[in-house]
């Protein structure tokens, strides 16, 4: 979110503009962290009133509104935001047309009544300043001030029953109604908040985005039970059948884990507390023991890892079993490669891996023997720095081009060139030869071409352009490693070998062969959610920093230019503007500094797929995607559950993003 409009207000009608000179900016931050040094606090906040003004009034409603009985959308002002005035404790609304708050600064003496504190955001503003005011400064009252408000909203929201958010979804166009029944869907999908237990804002940011994973939810309703049969199906070169086996009760975490999605589904309950599930976490991932400061990042990293451990040591057992337990002492050879076949396929099958884990490929070529290696990794999420300028041309990024396009050029400069004379035939080699040669020669160019390249044509950015689709061009943009980054060859230090050998140099030794190479990094297997990683934070010598650069992102992301199709033939078949579509659902934003931060999230209640898991990637992209734009979006802070416009979700710092493929 830039902090310029921290909620979702045009400046112009929550400020007035001052001339007074900028104050300097907290170092450990590298953008727009500011308000430690704001000169108003002192005679703006008065925490004593607050407390007197707090205690006596309706918790988060606005107070003009309820003197004039105003409704916003056939409901009290209550479910708007609300902003607390910390020199008399007022709690207005900043509701579009109405901004109560602005007109109570207004009518008081301005540098008195300035700054206030959001209740859904619980970020601080001086309207005098127009920014955005660190709570951890060194000026105690407003800490203090903080802490006060969000310990009295614990206890108010906890006295009455919270609120939970209902909304009715319509289908999407594509979807089949079913027999007998209307296109309009009655289904009731609650947003729920989930209990702080202390600092622990970094994990209830995450969990509402698993909470509105679709494809968890119906996965997970699979396999939650005791018996839960799962078919392995080896692949053809190992000679075997498919095996059925019978899974048993799920581990500690896992099952915790359904038991909290179980809840926040569950229409007839208020906030959910998610000490069950986070006490188990914490007993495979210690880290997250205490009130410390925590990372989302890291939180969804151990959580899906911890899961998926388990899940995997829960197949192996339904395998061991189908074999009757076998040991190591008790089983032949021909029982030891079975079970250890059907093993390789089965932790494939845990709903962690069908749902979050993709693939990339690191693609090196040595620019000598244009020898080609490539390496495998799996990834949970995809973590992107923050571009702040336009990277230099040491990238090459024109090596990055359009795949059938770049093939079809290869091919042409082959012939072209055999046509000119500039590969005339030998005296030795006949034309049904040369025929051959120019063959090899095709393919061997298109092999080279196509180890660089992605399904559709390259992202260019803009100059100044700071956007996901940026970071991903840079994260995948071919390097030339040189220098001391020069990549040590095996295949030319071999043929160096056998030259020394042929030579009579046998006893020589051979010095390891350094040369130039070509390096790009592509996603090469995408899974139906794809999450990506903002890298906000930095260690910078001693310090760490964080990069407050606002980062456009599209409700609808096209992961064709960044993805590695493997199958040359195929993608020689295809056209050029292959489209790979998916959707935005889910947002964990961190506002703050690091000194001190909030963890937020911003999810979309919208209908299911038709399907639960996609048999075929959807390389077409021909599907009509007006369908993925419905739904509402939901601001949820623990236990604050809002509506918001869909711009304020643009507005936002995003720092996980989720977005689930189009089917």
């Amino acid at each position: 979110m830039r902090l310029k409009d921290p909620f979702s207000l045009k400046a112009a009608d929550m400020t007035k503009r001052t001339n007074k000179p900028r104050k300097p900016r907290d170092e450990e931050s590298s953008d727009e962290v500011s308000g430690l040094t704001c000169q108003h606090v002192s005679r703006a906040v008065d925490l004593n009133s607050v407390k007197k003004s707090v205690l006596s009034s309706v918790w988060s409603v606005c107070s003009e509104c309820l003197k004039e009985r105003t409704m916003i959308d056939g409901e009290p002002a209550a479910s708007q935001d609300i902003l607390v005035c910390l020199k008399c404790g007022f709690q207005g609304c900043n509701q579009s047309g109405i901004q109560h708050v602005v007109k109570h600064q207004q009518a008081f003496h301005p540098e008195s009544h300035c700054i206030t504190i959001s209740l859904s955001t619980w970020k601080a503003w001086c309207f005098e300043c127009s920014e955005e005011l660190s709570t951890h400064c060194n000026k105690k009252a407003l800490a203090q001030s903080l802490d006060f408000l969000q310990k009295h909203s614990v206890k108010a929201t906890s006295a009455v029953s919270p609120k939970i958010i209902k909304l009715r979804e319509e289908p999407p166009d594509y979807a089949d109604p079913p027999k007998g029944k209307s296109s309009v869907s009655s289904a009731l999908v609650p947003v729920k908040g989930i209990n702080n237990l202390g600092n622990t804002c970094f994990f209830n940011a995450v969990m509402q985005n698993l909470s509105q994973t679709h494809m968890l939810i119906d996965l997970i309703q699979e396999v939650k039970e005791k018996g839960y049969k799962l078919r392995i199906c080896p692949p053809p070169e190992t000679n075997l059948s498919p095996l059925t086996v019978v899974l048993p009760s799920p581990e500690p975490l896992t099952a915790a884990m359904f038991a909290f999605l179980h809840n926040m589904k569950d229409p007839g309950k208020g906030c959910v507390n998610p000490k069950i599930l986070f006490n188990q976490l914490c007993q495979k991932a210690p880290c997250f023991k205490g009130y410390q400061q925590q990372d989302s990042q890291e939180l969804l990293h151990y959580l899906l890892d911890s899961i998926r451990v388990e899940e995997t040591k829960r197949v192996k057992a339904g395998i061991l079993k189908a074999f009757n337990n076998p040991t190591e002492k008790t089983a032949d050879e021909e029982t030891k490669r079975q079970v250890k076949a059907y093993g390789k396929e089965g932790v494939k099958m845990n709903f962690v891996d069908r749902i979050f884990v993709g693939e990339l490929t690191n693609t090196i070529m040595c620019e000598e023997c244009e020898h080609i290696s490539t390496v495998k990794e799996a990834f949970i999420d995809i973590s992107l720095p923050i571009i702040e300028e336009r990277v230099s041309c040491c990238k090459l990024h024109s090596l990055q081009g359009g795949a059938v396009e770049q093939l079809v050029s290869a091919v042409s400069k082959v012939n072209l060139s055999f046509s000119s004379g500039d590969c005339s035939p030998s005296a030795h080699c006949s034309p049904e030869e040369h025929g051959e040669t120019q063959s090899r020669d095709n393919l061997h160019h298109q092999h080279h071409q196509g180890a660089f390249q992605a399904l559709s044509h390259s992202y260019t950015p803009s100059s100044k352009e700071c956007s996901i689709q940026s970071c991903l061009h840079q994260f995948t943009s071919v390097e030339l490693l040189m220098g001391n980054n020069r990549l040590l060859c095996e295949s030319c230090t071999e043929r160096r070998m056998k030259q020394l050998r042929k030579s009579s140099s046998a006893d020589k030794k051979v010095e390891k062969v350094y040369t130039s190479a070509r390096k790009q990094m592509l996603i090469s297997s995408l899974p139906p959610v794809i999450t990506l990683h903002l890298k906000r934070f930095h260690q910078a010598g001693m310090n760490l920093r964080k990069v407050n650069r606002h980062v456009d992102f599209p409700l609808i992301l096209d992961l064709a230019p960044f993805y590695f199709f493997r199958d040359y033939i195929t993608l020689l078949n295809l056209a050029v503007g292959e489209r790979v579509l998916y959707s935005l659902y889910g947002i964990v934003e961190h506002s703050g500094s690091m000194r001190g931060g909030h963890y937020t999230a911003y999810v979309k209640v919208r209908a299911p797929q038709r399907k639960t898991e996609q048999q075929h990637k959807n390389l077409s992209g021909a599907r009509d995607t007006c369908s993925s734009s419905q739904g509402q979006w939901v601001y949820v802070s623990d236990t604050t559950v809002q509506m918001v416009p869909e711009s304020r979700v643009l507005n936002s710092q995003a720092y996980l993003l989720f977005y689930e493929e189009i089917l």
